[in-house]
């Protein structure tokens, strides 16, 4: 594999997909070796697809300047927030209904929009 090698997406998106079809099988964790590898490959493509339709963020930040945007499971987003130490605070993020644009406006202005989730 290439780029996704280090990425854990990849045995997590491949244990899902195991999960997802073989219901009543064997645990993701005692497979074969062999049918594992086999799984992670195929989910080491799909990941590299959907890289490259932007429908998933790539697992590292593209420059210095970015900080990793969360959304957790209750329907919050969080960023990160730069801290010379490396720190691992994150800030939420809240509705400010009075800076609301348009996604059309922001979009007819060059914004790519992705849906990454849904907020509360």
């Amino acid at each position: 594999m290439e780029h996704t090698e280090q990425d854990p997406r990849v045995e997590e998106l491949a244990a899902a997909y195991w999960r997802d079809t073989r219901s009543g099988s064997a645990a993701w964790e005692r497979l074969k070796p062999e049918v594992r590898a086999e799984l992670t490959e195929r989910a080491g493509t799909w990941l590299r697809a959907a890289l490259a339709a932007g429908i998933v963020a790539p697992d590292a930040a593209p420059s210095a300047d970015h900080t990793a945007l969360w959304l957790d499971d209750q329907g919050g987003v969080w960023n990160d927030v730069p801290t010379s130490g490396g720190g691992d605070l994150a800030l939420p993020l809240v509705h400010a209904r009075e800076e609301a644009v348009s996604r059309r406006d922001l979009e007819d202005r060059g914004h790519r929009l992705t849906l990454i989730g849904w907020t509360r």
